[in-house]
């Protein structure tokens, strides 16, 4: 059959030919854009580029994920969608190029002083290059950029992207970052969104199924622990179930009795068995997790300080370290010995708590062991300048002075009530300081870890907390600023007249709060009635400044900590005792209604009768 085009038709079938080699080859319409000014690019110009964003040919998943980020917020910004091209396809003067590529004869990247976390991003030429010493480091360095735009990531779901259809960018020199800790991990569950922790450069993680958070390779993975926990693993390295029946000497000996009891007990860390019952199952436990780079060797969970042995063996030890920390960090300096052969990049991590807070005297700590010093202490003022805080300060100096690895659990809501208003904010960053300048190089920030939303500014103590642990010189002030204008829109200077208040009220020399602590005794004498009707004027002028449902909805969770209290403390519309049992369940309903969940550690918020 002869087939016969008309001129239109063969022009039309060979555009789309053109178009098809186009799309396969990586090439794109070429835009009309104006020269711009010296020491300036058009990176978009009027919502049109010539830019293209190119990845390696054989570009990880996590690289690529970073160029797939770069061009959507991109596109959110100026409405124009660049092009992703191979590393393979021809190079062009105009190009963002992200992480490792063929383009690198052009400009180096010193990628031994960055490590897996740091970026550089640089000008070659008319290309910007966005280079990470390693996957994660490609993530958070187009994170970076991204923010030097004008994007900020406030909470999942809350994000702040700029509106404009030129990015017009000044060529610079090399720009290069990299976090001041390590590890960092924030205990909060609003921060447990894998996407929405990657924007936050938050890199600890647990295994599914574990209340936290797992970051997938795709987004750069991040530190996983082996083993079935993170933390107090004596029991899962020795189960009393398996072994207390035939060998009770495995376990404490605590006056003149050994005893396994749940939350009572730990194990007996001279008896040679233990030690290689330990050794044993923390291979075991790394053969499993081949990804994993730390593992736990750490005591129970102790109700009771006074858990550990008492056996005559023991005793020695702990006498000769002067510290029940004696034994503990000898046990787990042989397990970190017997390891390190088959396992060179692993570390052993236990703890400095409860009994084993005070570094031992004589042991120091092999180098591939992580001391977790547990903080406590006085949240309402700094570790550094708190007499309240004494202790603390002591032991992790003591420790800094022994141990190149130290990290620190601290704490940073109040456990007994979730809902408390707990006004550490002005803490965070001269404590943050503080571990850094004290040896620590990783930092776990544990708060309300439990399903359900948080009441009491838990997404902006995250958000401050995450900016920190990256680096504890920030200006916070910045960060709080604008994380209450975009989170709470109109209704942001009311409450952060709520907040300046209670900060002020708790940094008074003589005003001391802890994990633990009670909202009705901590504020009874800190709030006059006078303050306390100015207090209610904020917040309903917060909600009736509010300007659509969901800011609405962002004030009214905030409040609740307020009304908690008032709650607590029998004031305001709550001392009405006529009115105070239908006030009180109206309330738990409206923290069901706002999502929020927990009471406490132990408690979730009470069930309402209808």
């Amino acid at each position: 059959m002869n087939m016969r085009f008309s001129g239109k038709a063969f022009a039309f079938a060979l555009s789309s030919f053109v178009m098809l080699m186009c799309t396969l080859s990586g090439c794109t319409k070429t835009y009309d854009i104006p020269d711009a000014p010296e020491g300036i690019v058009y990176l978009v110009y009027e919502g049109k580029s010539n830019y293209k964003i190119v990845v390696g040919a054989k570009a990880s998943k996590a690289e690529q994920y970073a160029a797939e980020e770069l061009q959507k917020y991109i596109k959110k910004i100026t409405g124009f969608n660049i092009p992703i091209i191979k590393d393979n396809k021809k190079e062009t003067e105009l190009e963002i190029v992200v992480g490792r590529t063929n383009r690198e004869k052009d400009y180096e990247v010193d990628r031994d002083s960055l490590g897996e976390e740091g970026f550089t991003i640089l000008w070659s030429n008319k290309k910007l290059v966005i280079a990470g010493g390693g996957d994660r480091g490609t993530i958070y360095g187009v994170y970076d950029f991204l923010e030097s735009l004008g994007c900020r990531f406030f909470a999942e779901g809350v994000e702040k992207v700029p509106s404009n259809k030129t990015l017009e960018l000044q060529l610079h020199e090399p720009k290069s970052d990299k976090p001041v800790f390590e590890y960092r991990d924030l205990f909060w569950t609003n921060t447990y969104d894998p996407v929405f922790s990657t924007k936050l450069r938050l890199n600890g993680c647990l295994k599914s199924g574990e209340n936290g958070r797992t970051i997938p390779k795709n987004l750069g993975s991040g530190i996983f622990y082996a083993g079935p926990h993170f933390v107090h693993t004596f029991e899962h390295l020795v189960p009393a179930s398996v072994y207390f029946d035939e060998h009770p000497e495995y376990f404490s000996e605590i006056n003149g009795e050994r005893t396994a009891k749940h939350l009572y007990s730990q194990l007996c860390l001279t008896n040679p068995d233990v030690l290689k019952i330990c050794i044993d199952k923390v291979k075991e436990w790394l053969r499993e997790n081949p990804e994993a780079k730390i593992v736990s060797v750490s005591q129970n969970d102790s109700f009771v300080i006074e858990s550990y042995c008492t056996c005559s063996e023991c005793k020695k030890v702990d006498r000769e370290e002067r510290s029940k920390s004696g034994t503990l960090i000898r046990f787990v300096n042989k397990i970190a010995e017997a390891i390190k052969d088959e396992f060179p990049d692993v570390y052993v991590d236990t703890l400095a708590y409860q009994y084993s807070i005070e570094p031992p005297r004589v042991t120091k700590p092999l180098d591939n062991v992580i001391v977790r010093v547990c903080t406590g202490g006085c949240s309402a003022h700094p570790i550094g300048n708190c007499p309240n805080n004494s202790g603390i300060k002591g032991c992790i100096e003591r420790w800094a002075k022994i141990s190149n690895r130290i990290y620190i659990w601290d704490y940073t809501t109040n456990f007994a009530q979730y809902l408390c208003p707990f006004p550490n904010l002005d803490t965070l960053q001269p404590n943050m300081q503080f571990f850094f300048e004290n040896n620590v190089k990783g930092v776990f920030e544990q708060g309300n870890y439990q399903e359900g939303l948080n009441g009491e500014f838990g997404e902006l103590r995250s958000y401050i907390l995450a900016k920190l642990l990256w680096d504890p010189y920030t200006d916070v002030e910045i960060h709080i600023n604008e994380f209450l204008e975009t989170y709470y829109g109109k209704a942001s200077p009311y409450v952060k007249e709520y907040v300046e208040f209670l900060h002020e009220k708790v940094s008074a020399p003589s005003v001391h709060f802890n994990l633990v602590v009670d909202a009705a005794s901590l504020y009874r004498s800190l709030i006059n009635n006078e303050e306390l009707a100015h207090l209610d004027s904020l917040w309903e002028k917060a909600k009736e400044e509010a300007e659509n449902e969901r800011v609405l909805e962002r004030v009214r969770r905030s409040e609740l900590s307020y009304r908690f209290y008032k709650l607590t403390s029998r004031r305001g519309e709550f001392a009405d005792v006529f009115e105070y049992d239908r006030l009180e369940k109206e309330f738990y309903k409206d923290c069901k209604e706002l999502g929020v969940l927990r009471l406490s550690e132990g408690a979730n918020i009470p069930l309402v009768n209808p």
